[in-house]
């Protein structure tokens, strides 16, 4: 058969041969590399003779990838080994663990010399010159410097580490680091009580393929060939009793982690080493994996639609797999090798559903802003040559961001005079601040930003044109630019709108054109006044007026939020948790808020204050104002609300740590009355001034000042 294959495959054959012959040496040569000081600082001295058969699979395993990366001409194949190398191998050769400084391209860069001398003598000059290649391509693949860094909670059965393989090479090209973590314990309440150990803080991200494989004890007792004789009862209830424990531990891990966490449900396929063997395991289990597939999705998926879960736990849809590949295919291993048994339900979904969740998690959970170019982005065609026909499905996605609380806007070429909207999902009224002319679009991004008062690492740019994404890259690197021609640009988006939540407190576009009128408005009268006359006239004729109230643990979601994502008027760059926020609520401080609204609408929660409670003082280490209510005079209102705290002869004590954002807040404790002391703003709460004159100020706060007399006299 070789004779009718081209030079170059016979000498990529013969080179893979040459590799399964080799496979021992050629593992003892890469762990004396991944062990070599100049990849990783080693703690604890070993060597190959000591390695257990466990860590000894780990280096054969990267070995077969190469085998079948070279025998197959398969790319897929060279990225799963590298994602071996990076993520997976060097975890099991010591107890140590994996160095925290670990660099899996020094590895393979210290390992090829040793490969080459093993593998020159049985083949071609010119199979090694292909070997050296392609190493050297690995080598750069791997050492490509990380943007971002993802931690990663992943649990599950052997799927989970054919995922992590799989997953790797995506994120290197999109330049993302993984730092996982795997628990496969199997048996729910070990598994919940282990989840209870780490620090809510401690991941990102989390997956949970709890149906994947055989996973569940329970799980693996439907496959078996005599569960084939149960009723669709008896399997009814298995699945049932199931679904309670798995979703027990999605709570556990919804109060536990307040990062996104994803459930698979199930693809209902099963591991195959043989054809023929896999065929009868297949058709064995087929009835009963089909009627448990059926109850565990529409299980899951009514758990997760529950409110209080959706946004932060989602659904992974796994299944869809199945509905798009063969079944048999899917469950088929293709790549059988000590700890790695890769399937393509894994690799499938690691290249695709995890990398979508951890891109979206990386580069856009932080996000506010998608600028659009129009013609053949959201239509196809260029409105101004004729008709265009709608790109629905992706306005839809930007449909759904705009409904979820991100701004879109527009940056496009063109004559604004030719733009119209008719049979669009989206509608001009869904835009803010858009720039239709024809000026460069990265002038016009420098006015959107201006415009909107946002920073440009809040922006998202999607433009048909590589030129064009290219020169606002190079103008504003901090700009995420996305391919508005790429699928996976949408899978992107789409996969961001999924993990925000459905019901937004407030409506960020219309509170946008409120303010724009807001504005308007105000300019307005300053043209018809003196310029040296007082600005309360004009103020008192938006008819501002303010709420104050005492937070209660259901508003401190939306006050955590406000806080997180507030720069300018932030007196301590403040960030929190809304457990932070919780614990001590009422007995150790207090969050306040502080809602607005003026005759053009109702803006919301725009101030959250925390106020410690101390025996002889009140403590304020976080204050915030959001930027759409700048000048209002509301941040004085709401640092008044201490009065309803405390007597007028106690202490108030105002936090402030300087940030590059923070200059507009700069000024409102002296303003207030306040002294600089020992490093904090220092003065009592009777000589703060009175709310402005321009603010009705309903303070909804009941008096604490005999509660806070108990506890100094305690």
């Amino acid at each position: 058969m070789m004779l009718f294959l081209s030079e170059p495959v016979r000498h990529r054959r013969r080179l893979a041969a040459a590799i399964r012959e080799t496979r021992i040496a050629l593992s003892q040569a890469l762990f004396a590399a991944v062990r070599h000081e100049a990849c990783a600082s080693w703690t604890i001295p070993q060597e190959f003779e000591e390695l257990k058969e466990w860590g000894r699979g780990q280096l054969l395993t990267a070995v077969d990838l190469l085998t079948a990366w070279f025998e197959t001409g398969d790319r897929l194949y060279e990225e799963l080994f590298a994602g071996w190398v990076h993520t997976r191998m060097a975890a099991d050769l010591s107890e140590e663990g994996v160095p925290a400084d670990y660099k899996p391209g020094k590895a393979v860069e210290l390992a090829k010399p040793s490969w080459i001398a093993i593998l020159k003598s049985r083949v071609s000059a010119e199979a090694i010159q292909s070997l050296d290649a392609n190493l050297d391509r690995i080598v750069a693949f791997l050492s490509k410097p990380a943007l971002k860094k993802t931690r990663i909670l992943f649990i599950g059965d052997c799927i989970q580490f054919e995922i992590m393989t799989a997953l790797l090479g995506p994120c290197a090209q999109a330049q993302i680091g993984i730092k996982p973590t795997i628990i496969n314990e199997r048996v729910q309440p070990v598994l919940r009580n282990r989840i209870r150990t780490f620090s809510p803080d401690a991941f990102d991200l989390v997956f949970f393929s709890p149906f994947s494989h055989r996973y569940l004890p329970d799980y693996e007792t439907l496959l078996k060939p005599k569960a084939r004789l149960w009723s669709a009862s008896k399997i009814a209830g298995q699945v049932d009793a199931m679904l309670q424990e798995v979703c027990s531990t999605v709570d556990t891990l919804a109060r536990q982690f307040p990062c996104p966490i994803y459930v698979h449900n199930s693809a209902g396929t099963i591991q195959s080493f043989g054809r023929v063997s896999g065929i009868a395991k297949n058709r064995l289990s087929r009835r009963n994996r089909g009627l448990a597939r059926e109850t565990i999705n529409q299980g899951i998926s009514r758990f997760l639609k529950d409110p209080g879960r959706e946004s932060r736990v989602q659904l992974l849809g796994e299944d869809l797999l199945r509905t798009k590949k063969n079944e048999f295919g899917l469950g088929r291993v293709y790549l059988d090798s000590n700890a790695l048994h890769l399937t393509r339900l894994g690799v499938e979904l690691g290249r695709s559903l995890y990398f979508q969740a951890v891109y979206a998690s990386a580069f856009l959970a932080t996000k506010k802003v998608v600028v659009c170019d129009l013609d053949n982005t959201l239509w196809d065609g260029v409105i101004g040559e004729g008709v265009v026909t709608h790109y629905m499905e992706r306005q839809a996605v930007l449909k759904g961001l705009r409904h979820r609380g991100v701004l879109l806007s527009i940056n496009s070429k063109n004559d604004p005079k030719n733009v119209h909207w008719s049979g669009a999902a989206l509608q001009p009224e869904d835009f803010v601040a858009p720039r239709i002319n024809w000026d460069s679009k990265v002038s016009n991004m420098a006015a959107i930003r201006d415009e909107l008062n946002l920073k440009l690492k809040d922006f998202v740019f999607i433009d048909d044109r590589p030129d064009e994404l290219e020169r606002m890259q190079n103008a504003f690197p901090e700009i995420l630019t996305l391919n508005a021609t790429h699928p996976r640009t949408w899978n992107f988006l789409s996969q961001w709108q999924n993990s925000l939540p459905s019901v937004q407190e407030e409506d960020r576009t219309k509170l946008y054109h409120e303010r724009v009128k807001r504005e308007d408005f105000l300019n307005g009268l300053s043209q018809t006044t003196a310029p040296q006359e007082d600005e309360t006239e004009a103020l008192a004729k938006l008819q501002l007026s303010v709420k104050i109230e005492e937070v209660s643990r259901p508003g401190l979601k939306r006050a955590a939020e406000l806080i997180n994502r507030t720069n300018q008027f932030n007196l301590c760059g403040s960030r929190t948790t809304v457990r932070e926020l919780e614990d001590g609520l009422g007995a150790d401080h207090w969050v306040i808020t502080a809602a607005a609204s003026d005759k053009f609408g109702n803006m919301g929660v725009v101030g959250v204050m925390r106020v410690d409670r101390k025996p002889d003082r009140l403590e304020i280490p976080i204050f915030v104002l959001s930027c759409r209510v700048f000048g209002f005079g509301i941040e004085y209102a709401l640092l008044n609300a201490v009065k309803r705290l405390a007597p007028g002869h106690h202490q108030i004590v105002g936090h402030y740590q300087e940030t590059q954002s923070n200059q507009p807040c700069r000024q409102l404790y002296p303003a207030s009355g306040l002294n600089w002391e020992c490093g904090r703003w220092v003065g009592t709460v009777g000589e703060l001034p009175p709310d402005p004159a321009w603010l009705a100020v309903e303070n909804k706060i009941n008096a604490k000042l005999s509660v806070l007399g108990a506890a100094s006299a305690r």
